[in-house]
């Protein structure tokens, strides 16, 4: 058993290419931190496991920053396997005591430049030669990350910062403990130091060189917190590379070198968002689909494939696989994380450098609002390899209405379609159908034809809505959760018939009742509306004419008159500003518009004024001056 301080005597630590980077979050620092707060003077504490690899002469030759340290005063350089995660912590922990200590202080004896001199980085002035004692090999895109980030350190360095998911954890966990120790004394920083320099015990092993360090990798850090397949199939990748058969060292390096900048590239687009981050997970499950294959019967199928049916050891030695095969995986890989960070997040300014269409963009942020559901990778595919804009516009605007069609009105079981499109994604990345078959089996499943019928169907949308209508607590329209899109999307074609600007998705968040579903004020309870059955009251002030899409659910109470100064400044609201009174009639009318628009907007047919009124659950009106445009 050995303490940070033992360890750390004539050694210099690298976090190798094929490990992870750094994932603690706040649950795992609060963990740690509460083990050093439990631990009394003196005693000692059980922190896990540190494993390393001793790195081989042929591989620290190339280190040329640490030949002086390595070579000239023999420290021994080692990679770590295992605990890294903790042994990073107590690093950036070490750092944050040292720019916390005053000039001049001591710790243990210690000052703030030997304690940086042992942990940190040690220096040879006369040369000008620097080596970091502890540190990312300089294929880990947290290398630089490190160094100028945490340790504050430049070294006329013109190499780019590379932020990921775990640079940004490396960077949460500096802020972390700064404020942790912000209101510390000199006499708690040496406490605290003591404790995890001295207190924290590791069970420190070299592994011997027989092992294969990679196995021994993915077993060991399945523990604990457990590897993310990406963070497998990085491994599993630099792992086969090194036993291809008939392929140079040069082929081997050169193939393992971009591997790793592959996922650099894709840990970049799936952490650029930092307020939507996207999972790992997802990405390699759609990408699969769109690559190779999706098999409904497995529901972890795409693992099973990459790590038990295709990028095996066994594949490799027969020559079932090989260089050209992984190399194709990880270039396609890198190509489809740039159109998936495009599809997820294509308000992101990053989003223009991708794509250079305003209107595939538009068109996605609007599937981002409904949900890609099954077409992710269809999507994907067609963003990949397709370069005529306007037929991948088609394609947009087809599985929009497929969406909204099929799931949102019709009400189809969410997995209709599923199977095929995920077929057809892969066909279509894989060249063996075009864009245009695509688009002809969207129409064909939307609309059908003479002779077959599609699976759009109105009647789907009424059993919806009744059964909506007749809960006990039920508000009709207001409970359809597409309501807000439909509503938008009116906004938007309303400024575009007359020329005028339209706010973003997110600013109007609330969809509001014009007339109260309960009205407090004399001048709703007066409305005519009190005729009606209890029932009908509900169809009434549930139906969709009855509603506005505005920025903020508030003085919904106010009288008809009072609103109008308000729903001015909105699109969808036009139509109600010219009016005098709001009653039933106006619903009607403005719900048989709004039809009228679902009809044009998404090339329905919903029926007749009598349908429509029946689609409104308002047929029990029996007047007939109402207007369709």
């Amino acid at each position: 058993m050995q303490t940070i301080k033992t360890i750390f005597n004539n050694k210099i630590f690298r976090i190798p290419d094929y490990q992870r980077g750094y994932s603690w979050e706040n649950n795992n620092l609060d963990d740690f931190w509460q083990d050093l707060n439990n631990l009394q003077h003196k005693k000692v504490h059980y922190t896990g496991m540190i494993s390393v690899e001793e790195v081989s002469e042929e591989e620290y030759s190339n280190w040329s920053d640490d030949q002086w340290l390595i070579i000239g005063k023999g420290e021994k350089p080692y990679f770590i396997v295992d605990g890294q995660q903790r042994i990073t912590t107590i690093i950036i922990l070490i750092w944050v005591i040292c720019q916390k200590m005053p000039e001049g202080s001591q710790i243990n004896f210690s000052s703030k430049e030997e304690i940086i001199n042992k942990y940190i980085y040690t220096e040879n002035k006369q040369r000008q030669e620097k080596s970091y004692l502890f540190g990312y090999h300089r294929d880990n895109p947290s290398y630089e990350f490190l160094k100028r980030e945490i340790f504050e350190q430049n070294d006329n360095s013109d190499n780019d910062i590379e932020e990921t998911v775990y640079t940004n954890n490396l960077l949460n966990a500096k802020r972390y403990f700064i404020d942790k120790v912000k209101k510390m004394s000199l006499n708690d920083l040496e406490i605290l130091f003591s404790k995890i320099t001295q207190q924290l015990k590791f069970d420190f092993k070299e592994l011997e060189k027989e092992l294969d360090i990679f196995i021994v990798f993915e077993t060991m850090n399945n523990r604990g917190k457990p590897l993310s397949n990406l963070e497998k199939l990085k491994n599993r990748l630099i792992y086969l590379s090194t036993l291809l058969k008939d392929e140079s060292i040069e082929r081997k390096v050169d193939l393992r070198d971009k591997i790793n900048e592959s996922w650099k590239t894709i840990y970049k687009y799936l952490g650029l968002n930092k307020e939507r981050k996207l999972d790992d997970d997802a990405f390699l499950q759609n990408h699969w689909i769109m690559y190779k294959r999706y098999d409904r019967r497995e529901p972890e199928f795409y693992a099973n494939d990459v790590f038990d049916r295709f990028f095996t050891s066994h594949n490799i030695l027969n020559g079932k696989e090989g260089y050209e095969s992984i190399q194709r995986y990880i270039k396609s890989l890198t190509e489809s994380v740039k159109q998936w960070f495009l599809m997820n997040s294509p308000k992101h300014p990053q989003a223009n450098e991708i794509c250079r269409s305003k209107i595939v963009i538009t068109w996605l942020t609007k599937l981002n609002q409904l949900g890609f559901k099954s077409f992710a990778p269809l999507i994907m595919g067609a963003l990949v390899t397709e370069n005529d804009k306007e037929k991948t516009i088609k394609l947009l605007q087809l599985v929009e209405s497929y969406i909204f069609l099929i799931f949102s009105v019709s009400f189809r079981r969410s997995n209709t379609g599923t199977y095929h499109f995920f077929a057809k994604a892969s066909e279509l990345y894989n060249g063996e159908i075009e864009i245009e078959d695509i688009l002809t089996d969207l129409e064909l499943w939307i609309y059908g034809k003479p002779d077959y019928n599609g699976y759009y169907e109105i009647s789907g949308f009424y059993s919806f809505l009744r059964d909506l209508f007749l809960r006990e607590n039920a508000k009709g329209y207001y409970d359809w959760k597409f309501l807000r899109y439909f509503l938008y999307e009116y906004d938007v074609y309303i400024a575009q018939q007359n020329n005028l600007e339209h706010a973003s998705y997110d600013d109007l968040t609330s969809v509001q009742y014009i007339f109260p579903e309960k009205p407090l004020l004399m001048c709703w309870k007066n409305m005519e509306v009190k005729d009606f059955s209890y029932q009908e009251i509900k169809y009434v002030v549930g139906s969709l004419g009855n509603f506005v899409l505005v920025r903020k659910n508030s003085h919904e109470q106010d009288c008809f008159i009072d609103k109008l100064s308000t729903y001015k400044n909105y699109n969808n609201a036009k139509n109600v500003v010219s009016l005098n009174e709001w009653n039933e009639r106006t619903i009607l009318n403005r719900g048989l518009e709004l039809l009228s628009f679902m009809e044009k907007r998404w090339n329905i047919t919903i029926g007749s004024k009598e349908e429509k009124k029946k689609l409104l659950f308002l047929d029990f009106l029996e007047f007939d001056n109402y207007i369709e445009k």
